[in-house]
């Protein structure tokens, strides 16, 4: 599968990164990048994190959702990178994994 980045920087060896990543639900992280539906972020693009309470409504029913929690990832560019999770304990995980791989790339 070819992975292509959602901002004009890109990281060199991406099939080696990809292979370092490690899973959180359906997203990869890697110390580079964020890996999701074919496409990454690299880390050095991030600018911030946050975590928001939200609803999933499969096949758009209406009536009640099923609670999830958004990863709100601002990148610079104009909407922000939204990635959902299932679990509250995987989304405080998934932005620990990239705040670490954020400090280690500035240092």
């Amino acid at each position: 599968m070819g992975w292509t980045s959602i901002t004009e920087k890109e990281i060199e060896d991406v099939k080696s990164d990809k292979k370092t990543a490690k899973r959180v639900e359906k997203y990869m992280i890697s110390e580079n990048a964020i890996y999701f539906e074919g496409r990454y972020l690299p880390i050095s693009q991030i600018r911030s994190i946050s975590i928001h309470d939200s609803t999933y409504n499969p096949n758009c029913c209406c009536g009640r959702g099923i609670p999830v929690k958004k990863l709100k990832i601002e990148y610079g560019a104009e909407k922000p990178l939204l990635l959902m999770l299932e679990k509250e304990i995987n989304a405080k995980k998934m932005a620990d994994m990239i705040e670490s791989a954020r400090k280690g790339d500035e240092g």
